[in-house]
């Protein structure tokens, strides 16, 4: 018995060990991504080109049939210009999605309009990749 307790004591952290990698290692894709920007800006940060990829890898994946990008620039300021903004930003998505090997065709560019509960100014310079997957 005391040789068994022994064995328990050493491979216990083994086992629990591995379960904890084993519950790591495969995750399923997640069909929504956020791209954030700068301040008044349209370029995609390094940061931000990754996650794009990433969504890109996802899609593809997924064999999704449309890939929804939303963009946002804000609620307060000139609305014309707010929106072009907005605009601009979900295009640049939409233009390094097709980079990363997304079909055009499949790209869907949503307006975005902010709920009263979004007050961050840092969650309101992004845009949202949503991915419909295929069957």
């Amino acid at each position: 018995m005391a040789r068994f307790l022994s064995f328990v004591r050493i491979a216990a952290p083994v086992f629990v060990l591995s379960a904890a990698l084993a519950g790591c290692a495969e995750q399923p894709t997640r069909d929504s991504y956020v791209v954030f920007f700068d301040r008044e800006s349209v370029t995609l940060s390094p940061v931000a080109q990754a996650v794009v990829t990433k969504a890109a890898t996802a899609a593809r994946a997924e064999h999704a049939t449309i890939v929804r990008v939303s963009g946002s620039a804000g609620v307060n300021g000139d609305a014309a210009v707010l929106k072009e903004l907005a605009t601009s930003r979900a295009q640049v998505v939409a233009t390094q999605l097709s980079s990363d090997g997304i079909n055009g065709a499949k790209i869907e560019m949503t307006p975005y309009t902010p709920s009263q509960l979004e007050d961050s100014h840092v969650a309101l310079r992004r845009v949202s990749i949503t991915i419909v997957p295929g069957l």
